[in-house]
């Protein structure tokens, strides 16, 4: 079918889808039960007609003839406006309803149910979808075509200058067909656009979309502002941003570029920067490296200047930057509020991304739990989603779930799974794991202090991490004792805790700069559980995973109180820190002790709760552990023995507790002497055993001596 016949196809299903979208907005304003089916039904409409838009601009261009697949969408065309017309009938009002809204009785009633809207949902889809397909095989073509084409560019002698200043699209991905719409973000990014402010950017983490985001953005500019060009800009690198701008500057058909003195990147500015060019938009991806664009790496002669200078200025264009660096946008972009955080996918929306990618039909509750297992993170649930259809039937969301839950190695080999996507730079790895590993790589070359300390909240919970306990990730030596702590403390002064706050803050504001760590409440932190748990495969491939264990169990051994009621508060707050570690022996004889440590105290906090079991089960492996490292006489193994005897004690297990107590009392006398506090207590432990068994005269011979002891060491008047 000529070109002709085409558009007028398009031109009419996209006025009709601009009806709808109408009618739509109408029956939002009246009809609010329905408000959130009526919202999702308009912006898929408005999705097609951006979809038909994009098409009708292709097939105009000077390549239309030629691009047989677009030309071959009369059936989806003639289908599509089917459809809509349909449509269009069922909410077109009713002549009585008119007339009653003329004097002021609303009478609109949306016709559709939450499921009808659902099964309309899908069929406009399917439509979007066929069509970007097809538009995303002409497109492709195209710029294989330019950049074959170009090659030989070298050789006329002359060129039409006027094509420099024609529009053109260059982004080397079309829209993606599976696209879920993520409206606030959208919105947001529409208008920033509208606003005098010349740059915008996204940053977030790797995975989360920013890039998907500006592939659409992208395509919705070009498609809906006619005489716009939009160029694309790989920014991760020094030769990918010349390669992107050397593939700018072959289109645009720019005057010298071949030459070898040429400064190719200079060129491409100062041409975007004049008057007499069409607006742009420039989008540059994964402006990550801050050095990179700030800083002169002196790769070779032609870069005297730094990446951001080569960033065109101009009333006639604006630039989209995504980045995982919030110092990077904020330097290039110069305004917060033209900076958006790109956060998680909402639950509903990774739900339905996940329904989108998946080939077979899914169970809803399945699908459910296995976007919350993945935090909602887009790449995470795309990377998934292309496991399970790889494998189907063999795999399916269920038999994945177990898979992810059996253990950590088979968690750690699903998030490097790496099966492609069209929707990525060439050599961008679509694992969760990998793609998590630049960003910690790149923390750890800028900010080594800062990826210490992300090293260290990886062995934490996700959840509310307490500020209290990560002081000290710094710390080079991270074996030394106890005492030898003491005596830093007294020898420290104001300035170095002065000194080390700074360099908290600092290498905390890194991590949130990289959207690993969030702020949750005064003295609290949080993570996402995915990237804690990629940031610990990537100390055990890369790091030193014994360090930072170690390191967390004497800070751990630090901090826990004793349990007494005072403390319950605190204890509340670490225990589920410190819970997972409490079952693992470390190897280390330094970290053992410590460990012990943890176990005493939290095993008094149990026996306060009145979890005398647990109680138990922990003081023993303490004692255990107390007797082999430190020897049966030493005052820590005494301790955590008294501390079980008391936990017989409080079941009535009179005589287990009577035989550790005088234990622990005949050892405290020769240890550390008759009238040592500890002896004392150990004695009128033992006395409170006797009395409790009706034992009356040794228990006050006992009580006796204590008293005596304590006037003696202590005064009669002492509390």
């Amino acid at each position: 079918m000529e070109a002709l016949g085409v558009i007028a196809n398009i031109i009419a299903v996209v006025d009709l889808s601009a009806k709808v979208a109408t009618l739509c907005f109408q029956y939002s304003k009246d009809v609010s039960s329905a408000r959130a089916d009526i919202e999702r039904l308009r912006n898929q409409v408005e999705h097609l007609a951006t979809a038909l838009r994009a098409t009708q601009r292709l097939i105009e261009g000077n390549k239309g003839p030629s691009l047989s697949t677009s030309q071959g969408l009369t059936g989806p065309f003639r289908s599509c406006m089917v459809d809509l017309e349909r449509l269009e009938k069922k909410l077109e009002p009713h002549p009585i309803r008119t007339a009653m809204r003329r004097y002021g009785v609303r009478a609109l009633k949306w016709p559709f149910s939450s499921r009808e809207v659902n099964q309309l949902l899908d069929g406009l889809g399917r439509h979007e979808k066929t069509i970007l397909l097809e538009l995303q095989v002409d497109q492709t073509a195209i710029l294989v075509d330019i950049r074959e084409g170009f090659r030989q560019l070298a050789l006329q002698p002359t060129e039409d200058a006027s094509i420099s200043r024609e529009p053109h699209l260059m982004v080397p991905f079309a829209p993606d067909p599976d696209f879920v719409p993520r409206l606030t973000l959208e919105k947001w990014m529409q208008d920033q656009y509208r606003q005098p402010s010349r740059r915008m950017a996204l940053v977030g983490m790797g995975g989360f979309g920013k890039s998907q985001l500006a592939i659409q953005f992208a395509h919705r500019v070009y498609a809906d502002e006619p005489g716009t060009s939009v160029y694309w800009v790989h920014g991760s690198s020094l030769a990918t941003f010349e390669e992107s701008y050397r593939a700018l500057a072959d289109i645009l058909c720019l005057p010298r570029r071949h030459e070898t003195e040429v400064n190719v990147l200079a060129l491409v500015r100062d041409w975007l920067q004049r008057d007499d060019v069409h607006p742009w938009l420039m989008v540059v991806d994964n402006a990550d490296d801050i050095d990179l664009y700030f800083h002169n790496k002196g790769h070779n002669d032609v870069l005297q200047d730094r990446l951001a200078s080569y960033l065109p200025k101009s009333a006639k264009g604006k630039i989209l930057v995504t980045s995982r660096s919030l110092d990077v946008v904020e330097r290039l972009v110069g305004s917060s509020r033209a900076t958006l955080r790109i956060p998680i996918m909402r639950e509903e929306q990774a739900l339905e991304l996940l329904q989108r990618r998946l080939e077979n039909r899914t169970d809803v509750v399945a699908a459910r739990d296995l976007v919350c297992t993945l935090d909602c993170i887009p790449l995470a649930v795309n990377q998934a989603a292309a496991y399970i259809n790889r494998r189907s039937p063999r795999v399916t969301i269920e038999s994945y779930l177990c898979e992810f839950y059996s253990n950590e190695k088979q968690k750690d080999s699903l998030l490097r799974s790496d099966k492609g996507d069209l929707g990525r730079q060439d050599g961008v790895s679509n694992s969760v794991v990998v793609t998590w590993q630049v960003t910690f790589e790149q923390i750890r070359r800028e900010q080594p202090r800062a990826a210490n300390l992300l090293s260290l909240m990886s062995q934490f919970q996700a959840q509310n991490i307490p500020e209290m306990m990560l002081h000290s990730y710094d710390d080079d030596n991270t074996t030394q004792s106890e005492e030898n702590d003491a005596d830093a403390i007294d020898t420290g002064n104001e300035n170095d805790g002065e000194s080390r706050r700074i360099d908290f803050e600092n290498d905390m504001d890194v991590l949130q700069g990289y959207s690993l760590v969030n702020f949750s409440t005064m003295g609290l932190f949080e993570m996402h559980s995915l990237v804690q748990f990629c940031t610990r495969s990537w100390i055990s491939e890369f790091g030193d995973p014994v360090r930072w264990s170690r390191l967390f169990i004497k800070l751990a051994a630090d901090h826990f109180p004793s349990g007494m009621f005072d403390t319950w508060t605190v204890c509340q707050n670490l225990l589920p820190h410190i819970e997972p570690s409490l079952g693992r022996k470390p190897r280390e004889e330094s970290t053992v002790t410590n460990w012990a440590e943890v176990l005493t105290n939290v095993s008094w906090y149990m026996l306060m709760l009145g979890e005398y079991s647990r109680a138990e089960m922990l003081v023993d492996a303490a004692v255990e552990a107390r007797k082999c490292i430190l020897g049966l006489d030493h005052p820590s193994t005494l301790s955590s023995m008294a501390n079980l005897a008391a936990i017989y004690r409080n079941q009535g297990r009179w005589e287990e507790a009577e035989k550790i107590e005088v234990e622990v009392m005949e050892m405290s006398k020769e240890k550390l002497g008759p009238d040592h506090p500890d002896t004392l207590t150990s004695m009128a432990n033992l006395a409170s055993t006797y009395r409790n068994q009706g034992r009356w005269e040794e228990a006050e011979k006992l009580e006796v001596e204590v008293m005596e002891a304590r006037k003696e060491k202590l005064g009669p008047d002492h509390p």
